[in-house]
């Protein structure tokens, strides 16, 4: 009975698996550790290849070789580096250019000041504990050029290919039973993929792919095509032969026994008959698979889409400096990627739950990196190949031919989608579509009041002096809110309010077991609500600074975040130099919500304005009644993602921090007391956590229903 090819091997674990995934939904997470195992088998030898692997191939040769290899292969190399960065930054035309926050704390980021330590390998010991891969990489540039100029390094060298071999050996062992590994993984990820989070990072997901689709399939054969003699359907089927796997599976790392085949076949192919093949088919591998992982720039380009879905400001020289450090950063696999855009994450000051969305789009992402970094691999191996040996014909009418056709089609698609994204597309639709039934399990709807609406009789509750006693003798809790102040109170685009503090509200409601009812409140008659009891508690952002206020207490806060300004967009410029406006007596603040308790301790010489309502403030800065509106950071960045003709102004911890607590009546010890051991246990428990991904930030919640899968449509039939 004929062998199946691994090839096939291949299709047929992928189709198992996805069947797998698509009948059994989540519960093919069993098959997590399979798949994990295998990929951890792989990864294990991977952090030794690298360094070895850069110090051997360098080494090996000697430098008059290292030279004849470079002016081969130099050109090739920056102009892959070059068109795929050029690629990238025309995507990120694609995301809309709205500024939302303008960082006027300091001149230069911590990431430019910090940038040649990440690169410059100081410790090389430190920088391997702690993944500073550029750093890793240009260390054992070094010690590989270093090793090529010394006279007795047989030893070395024959240690360092021993140690490559056996990697190899082992990559090409657990080939054997990849397929078993692809069948796992494949029902692992169909098993639990959401489709929604595919639609929700579209804007990222779909461009990646199409890009790596161009260059796998039309700008790297071409690029081949018009510098060999291959045709075709040779260079795809060389691409086959190195991709298929490593695509599959998510990993560069097995592609290296294939990439060896190929340099064979096409030495037998153009009849290279050179005593030293092997020696230069053993430092040609391992530059190429160090060099040339074009896919994992691609880290740029989530990076930039970091920026836009955050809404922060990435200067022209940011954008640099990321871009000259994803190049050392894609010497290696893309199971280094976590890593390194887990680095670039810190350094440029993304939120820590942006991790979040690089695991998420990763799923799918990942192999798409992968197979472009394994095309650029084999399309360089071939290039260096046959450059070496003189077997390169250069047509230059067919490379023009090809590659200002993708320029021109890359360019048309990206201004086609931006103008499909920007009239579609708009900032405020994530937060108005938020649900409390999405991230509360016990959601019940409660009673909610709106202003001018009639109350329902209080007297009884007016008499019960205690807040604990009367929430218990009524069955219910009475909560103040203010309905306009995204993403803490509001009513979303179906007449439901929703919010940060409104989720508190109800979950503090629920752990009670009393009933919730909301009523309006302005902060003007916020402490002559709580004392009269007419309300137990507010469930709206309320500054912990405003204890001093009559009728009012607090228990500890739970919510800490900087202050910032809300200013036109035009007048920007005029609020960088913050020391001006601290010294300005002709500047006029606005507040909302005693924020003035903290403006005036920053700004003494200003005057200080009260604002009724959010629904004011775009009339009180158009009209020159105020110069900025001085607002926590959360609350700011919401309402200028709403009204994009405003910018919030950003000086870091400079002018104060936000401590939000939920008030009540000024004598509610009891109540007070509970309260700070709730929020406590809710903190413990990840609660606020959840309540900040999914309210800030637009991230599903960690509860979600079971994806729909055949399994459980069989059994509900049952039922």
């Amino acid at each position: 009975m004929p062998r199946i090819s691994l090839p096939l091997q291949i299709v047929i674990a992928i189709c198992v698996g996805t069947i797998l995934g698509i009948v059994l939904g989540p519960i093919c997470s069993i098959f997590e550790p399979i798949g994990t195992a295998f990929i951890m088998f792989i990864q294990m030898v991977i952090l030794l290849y690298i360094p070895s692997s850069i110090i051997h191939g360098l080494g090996s040769t000697s430098p008059a070789v290292a030279r004849q290899l470079f002016r081969k292969g130099w050109v090739f190399l920056f102009f892959m580096w070059a068109l795929i960065f050029l690629a990238i930054f025309l995507l990120n035309n694609i995301f809309p250019k709205m500024e939302i926050i303008f960082d006027a704390s300091k001149t230069h980021s911590k990431f430019e000041e910090s940038f040649l330590s990440y690169l410059v390998p100081k410790n090389p010991i430190y920088d391997l504990a702690n993944n500073i891969i550029p750093a890793i990489a240009i260390f054992a540039i070094i010690m590989g050029v270093a090793l090529m100029h010394l006279t007795h390094k047989e030893p070395l060298i024959s240690f360092l290919e021993r140690i490559n071999n056996t990697i190899e050996k082992v990559l090409k062992g657990i080939t054997a039973i990849s397929p078993f590994g692809v069948a796992a993984i494949f029902a692992n990820v169909t098993g639990n993929l959401y489709f929604k989070d595919v639609i929700h990072f579209g804007f990222y997901i779909f461009p990646l792919i199409i890009l790596v689709c161009i260059f796998t399939f039309w700008a790297l054969p071409a690029l081949l095509k018009a510098c060999t003699p291959l045709k075709y359907r040779e260079i795809i089927s060389e691409f086959r032969s190195t991709c298929l796997l490593a695509f599959v599976i998510g990993s560069p790392s097995i592609a290296i026994p294939f990439l060896n085949q190929c340099i064979k076949r096409l030495s037998n192919k153009y009849e290279i008959k050179d005593k030293e093949l092997h020696n230069t088919s053993q430092m040609i591998v391992p530059l190429t698979y160090t060099f040339t992982q074009v896919g994992n720039l691609l880290i740029l380009f989530f990076i930039m889409f970091l920026s836009y879905y955050y809404g922060l400001r990435m200067d022209w020289l940011d954008q640099a400096l990321v871009s000259l450090l994803t190049i050392p950063m894609s010497f290696g696999g893309p199971e280094l990627a976590v890593n390194s855009v887990s680095f670039l994450i810190e350094k440029l000051g993304f939120p820590d739950t942006a991790l979040i969305l690089f695991d998420k789009t990763s799923i799918i992402t990942q192999n798409f990196q992968v197979l472009l970094s394994v095309a650029s691999m084999t399309t360089f191996a071939i290039i260096l190949l046959l450059g070496y040996y003189n077997r390169l014909t250069f047509k230059i009418a067919h490379f023009f031919k090809h590659f200002f056709p993708i320029v021109f089609i890359l360019i048309f698609s990206i201004l086609v989608s931006q103008r499909i994204i920007f009239r579609y597309q708009k900032p405020e639709s994530i937060g108005d579509s938020l649900k409390m039934a999405a991230v509360l399990p016990n959601f019940r709807p409660a009673k909610v009041y709106k202003y001018g609406e009639k109350l329902p009789d209080i007297k009884y509750r007016t008499t019960i002096d205690d807040p604990m006693t009367r929430i218990f003798t009524t069955n219910q809790l009475f909560i103040g809110y203010h309905p306009h102040l995204p993403p803490f109170s509001y009513f979303n685009k179906n007449g439901e309010l929703v919010g940060y503090d409104i989720a508190f509200a109800y979950q503090l409601a629920h752990d009670l077991n009393v009933t919730p009812v909301f009523i309006p409140f302005y902060y003007s008659h916020l402490g002559e609500m709580l004392e009269n009891n007419i309300i137990d508690i507010a469930a709206s952002p309320v500054l912990l600074s405003a204890a001093g206020r009559r009728g009012m207490n607090f228990p500890q806060f739970y919510f800490q975040q900087r202050n910032v300004f809300i200013v036109l967009r035009q007048r920007k410029n005029e609020f960088i130099n913050l020391k001006s406006l601290q010294d300005n007596p002709n500047l006029i603040i606005g507040n909302l919500g005693y924020f003035e308790l903290i403006s005036e301790q920053y700004f003494p010489f200003a005057k200080n304005v009260e604002i009724i309502d959010s629904w004011h403030i775009s009339h009180a800065l158009d009209e020159g009644i105020i110069d900025a509106m001085y607002w926590e950071l959360a609350l700011a960045q919401e309402y200028c993602k709403r009204n994009p003709e405003y910018i919030v102004i950003d000086y870091g911890n400079a002018i104060g921090d936000t401590y939000l607590a939920f008030p009540v009546k000024f004598n509610a010890f009891a109540f007070i007391f509970y309260l700070n051991s709730w929020i406590n246990l809710a903190h413990d428990q990840g609660f606020d956590k959840q309540m900040y991904e999914y309210w800030m930030l637009g991230h599903p919640p960690v509860l979600k229903r079971t994806r729909w899968n055949i399994l459980d449509l069989i059994r509900n039939k049952e039922q």
